[in-house]
């Protein structure tokens, strides 16, 4: 976890894993700003981490005057946070700033008498910020640390805990750290630091399957499947699961894991200390830090951990000074160029797919000179897709300590309809962020829908009918269909391949589209020649309903009777209850936010349904497939079952494939197997990342020419399978 890992010295610099790509095409400017009082150090002059340099080292930045004193004259304390790591501190659907460390800075400014001015930053920069007087102190779960200590003062502590691990009793499971989750099916509750944790050190790293991590909304509820054998692992705060494990059945498998002390930091000498700790003292002992773990923690009362003191600061060495020589990093926004979204309360329009900049001002408020070394690069935003295909962008020249420097980024915008805002930090050649989380803010608008295909002229021998054309999101249609005289028959929805999906002349299924799409019937007569009956289902959007962001069973379509299946879901929003379904046998009631389930279907048509609650309504999504015979049966040929290795794209599709300049079409697909991420590129532009597994966007071209589109489905190994499609546009 970057909490664990976090430098806050007085050198802060800034390093993204991404590459470096040309600027703007007009060359940047430079320009000085002399209130910045800072010393200019020599223009090959790097910054050097404070734990690597010699005790005896001098500063030429830190707290010259009494910081109180200024504090309670401007009448307004300036708190440097990263909102990048909920629940502690993040951007609430409205884009503003919200979270525990954010509640509790609002806390202390009441307390103190003073307004209070967020800073969201790259967590790494805070110390160079605090340094350089460009915050008056910093909030964002930063754990104490010995090193820290010698460069920085703290607060008391306002939050502590202790991860643990609760297993079945006889079980056998040890948990001493990390690594020794990977066999086991770990719980984690949603929105917690142990679903950050987990994701970061546990998936990211590579020790434990994706699959083997599922995210629940309720802990009781993980304690229940615990018990019922769907997991094997839970991972919390050590007091809830002491309770859970005193009746005997469960057991605490391991202690002492992500173990958290947070205070609040300030800079060295700093006179802020003493009314911060009155202040966080008095919200103690009246009870608002409890409210605030009840609030945005998951924990009520009971399983707050007691706060514990404070252990001393050594006494350092005579003559020793914490804080090094050497340049900082500090970065501050002046101004939106382009674009401007006036925080995010009117994010501009950009058409879907469309190639766009944003520029911005950005002053260098440090004390290090920006070369070519430095870059703003993307990280992360309010939806995946908020990236935008944005890339890192070189310093061009110099930008010296106290000049503003004009920068402009490459982006795309998505092409699904919504609001998006992609978050960016400057990085320098050692590698850590540093400095204001700038971001670009749009709005990408719903496009119209594409003309439907000709309906063929009735025929007597096909009738073909939905119980339903218009439903609102989450909601099912019931198809029904019989044919006479045909030599085949397929069912299939907008972007399926129609020869994957042969019925029986008589039949009816049902279906949930989760968007506005089309239903086929396909009918081959034995003279070769076919007809297609196509149904438009209208989906009218339900904000409030829970979203079933993917829903897969791999292998998909066929298998052998005696093979099994793995049906995977992650779904998100307000949910009250999940239910995972085989025809009318129930895999699990109450299922994970995010899990897996494992079954072996008897022969015969065999529907997976999934069934999510919420306040908002309700959400369905079905996936059907068929389980034939293990002798092969004359005239039907037995299937082979793919690799779970690889992902799967079962189809992909646009409709219509050749179109008039202003006019629209549609892009659709459908993945499966064992995938992590999927692309959508337009001509090698990513026009859409993090895609749903089964989806479809409208795309409107005005421009004459061939368009080859691209589904990339990547697995958690990074491997790739890919579809191409070519659309034409005309005058």
């Amino acid at each position: 976890m970057k909490r664990l890992v976090f430098w806050l010295f007085a050198s802060l610099t800034v390093l993204a894993l991404v590459s470096c790509r040309p600027g703007p095409p007009e060359s940047p400017t430079a320009t000085v700003d002399s209130s910045i009082p800072t010393e200019r150090p020599a223009p090959d002059s790097t910054p050097v981490a404070l734990a690597t340099l010699p005790a005896t080292a001098s500063a030429t930045v830190g707290p010259a005057a009494d910081a109180w004193t200024i504090v309670q004259k401007r009448g307004r304390l300036i708190i440097g946070t990263s909102a990048d790591y909920p629940p502690f501190a993040f951007y609430d659907e409205a884009f503003e700033l919200d979270g525990y460390d954010v509640a509790l800075g609002r806390l202390l400014g009441e307390r103190l008498g003073v307004e209070v001015e967020f800073k969201d930053m790259a967590f790494d920069g805070l110390g160079g910020a605090l340094q350089v007087g460009q915050i008056d102190a910093a909030i964002a779960a930063i754990s104490i640390t010995d090193q820290r200590r010698g460069q920085m003062d703290f607060s008391n502590l306002y939050f502590a805990s202790d991860g643990a691990a609760l297993a079945r009793a006889g079980d056998g499971i040890v948990i001493a750290g990390v690594e020794d989750l990977a066999p086991w099916r770990v719980a984690v509750q949603d929105g917690t630091v142990y679903e950050t944790w987990l994701e970061e050190s546990a998936v990211g790293m590579g020790l434990l399957p994706a699959d083997n991590l599922l995210i629940y909304d309720d802990n009781a509820k993980a304690v229940e499947d615990l018990r019922a054998g769907f997991i094997d692992v839970i991972v919390a705060d050590s007091l809830p699961l002491e309770v859970a494990a005193q009746d005997g059945s469960l057991a605490i498998a391991g202690r002492g894991l992500n173990r958290q002390r947070f205070a609040v930091a300030v800079t060295k000498g700093s006179t802020l200390l003493s009314p911060i700790n009155e202040a966080l003292f008095d919200l103690q002992t009246d009870g608002e830090l409890v409210r605030l773990a009840e609030r945005y923690l998951n924990l009520n009362q009971a399983e707050v951990q007691p706060l514990p003191p404070v252990e001393s600061t050594p006494v350092p060495p005579e003559g020793a000074q914490s804080i090094a020589a050497g340049c900082i990093d500090a970065m501050t926004l002046i101004a939106h160029l382009s674009l401007d979204d006036d925080g995010m309360r009117t994010p501009p329009p950009v058409s879907p797919g469309t190639p766009f900049q944003k520029s911005w001002r950005i002053q260098n408020n440090g004390t290090c000179t920006w070369t070519s070394g430095y870059l703003l690069t993307p990280v992360g935003g309010n939806v995946p897709q908020a990236g935008m295909s944005g890339a890192a962008t070189a310093i061009q020249g110099q930008v010296r300590p106290g000049e503003s420097y004009d920068i402009t980024v490459d982006l795309v915008s998505p092409l699904l309809p919504g609001v998006y805002q992609g978050f960016w930090s400057m990085r320098a050649p050692d590698g850590l962020l540093f400095g204001d989380r700038i971001w670009v803010g749009i709005t990408v608008p719903a496009q119209p829908t594409p003309t439907p295909p000709a309906t063929a002229a009735p025929s007597a021998g096909i009738s073909f009918s939905a119980n339903r054309t218009t439903i609102r999101s989450g909601e099912c249609v019931q198809f029904i269909w019989q044919v006479t005289q045909a030599e085949s028959v397929y069912f299939y929805a907008q972007g399926q391949i129609p020869e994957q999906n042969q019925v029986t002349a008589s039949g009816e299924r049902s279906e949930c589209p989760p968007a506005t799409m089309f239903y086929n019937l396909r009918v081959v007569s034995s003279d070769g020649t076919s007809d297609i009956r196509s149904i438009r289902i209208d989906v009218d959007p339900a904000p409030d309903t829970p979203f079933i962001n993917s829903f897969t069973v791999t292998p998909n379509q066929q298998i052998v009777a005696g093979g099994c299946v793995d049906v995977r879901w992650r779904v998100s929003g307000d949910v009250t209850n999940i239910l995972v379904t085989r025809n009318d046998t129930v895999l699990w009631n109450g299922a994970p936010l995010s899990g897996t389930s494992r079954d072996c279907p008897a022969v015969g048509e065999v529907v997976y349904a999934i069934e999510v609650t919420g306040p908002g309504g309700t959400s369905r999504s079905l996936e059907n497939i068929t389980v034939v015979e293990a002798t092969p049966v004359p005239g039907r040929p037995t299937p082979t079952i793919p690799s779970n290795r690889l992902p799967v794209i079962n189809s992909f599709i646009v409709v219509p494939n050749r179109i008039s300049a202003g006019n629209c079409l549609t892009v659709s697909w459908s993945v499966s197997g064992n995938v992590s991420r999927v692309q959508l590129r337009r001509d090698n532009t990513l026009v859409l990342d993090f895609a749903v597994f089964s989806g479809n966007v409208t795309d409107c071209l005005s421009i004459e020419g061939s368009y080859v589109y691209r589904v990339d489905a990547f697995n958690a190994q990074g491997e790739v399978v890919s579809q191409q499609a070519v659309a034409t546009v005309v005058r």
